[in-house]
């Protein structure tokens, strides 16, 4: 795409150049809603989209494949094997365009789901919760962890985590 910005900054010009895809993209978006778009909306959906980019950037996002691998899984079908485990809530799989894809924090080095993720799952099933806000729960501050992100404490401090679940999954308004 070129731009009508001539700069010898190449930062600049990426980023010109990003604003430019973006505008389009968003276009394009608010054309296919038959219903007016408001600024918040598209703030709020540009927002999420960050947070899901900062998500895959800090942990990654992996596939069906990498996960059966890291898994052990010897299955022929890993696209089923990872689901049917998903679907078990074993491990925490989140909806991205057609496909699922696999938050990497649920994995500690040696490619074994963290203890508490499945008992995390089943709280947040059982409060009607997304594994789409699940996951952003994970990687938010909570106030029942001393602003501390869940997430950064799985590993170390799982009891904790679970009790900060507990806590949010069975608040009621």
């Amino acid at each position: 795409m070129a731009s009508t910005l001539s700069t010898s900054n190449p930062a600049l010009q990426r980023a010109v150049e990003n604003t430019l895809r973006s505008v389009l993209a968003l276009g394009v978006a608010v054309q296919a809603v038959d219903a007016p778009t408001t600024p918040q909306i598209a703030r709020a959906v540009q927002a999420t989209e960050n947070r899901w980019r900062a998500i895959e950037s800090e942990f990654g996002l992996l596939n069906s494949t990498d996960v059966a691998r890291l898994l052990g899984s010897r299955a022929s079908n890993t696209r089923s094997f990872t689901a049917d485990q998903r679907k078990a809530g074993r491990v925490l799989g989140i909806r991205r365009g057609k496909s699922y894809l696999y938050p990497g924090f649920q994995f500690d080095a040696n490619g074994v789901v963290q203890t508490a993720i499945p008992t995390i799952l089943r709280l947040a099933a059982d409060a009607d919760w997304s594994a789409e806000s699940t996951a952003m729960w994970l990687c938010s501050p909570s106030g029942w962890l001393a602003d501390r992100r869940p997430v950064d404490l799985l590993a170390t401090e799982p009891d904790a985590v679970l009790a900060a679940a507990r806590a949010k999954f069975n608040t009621q308004w």
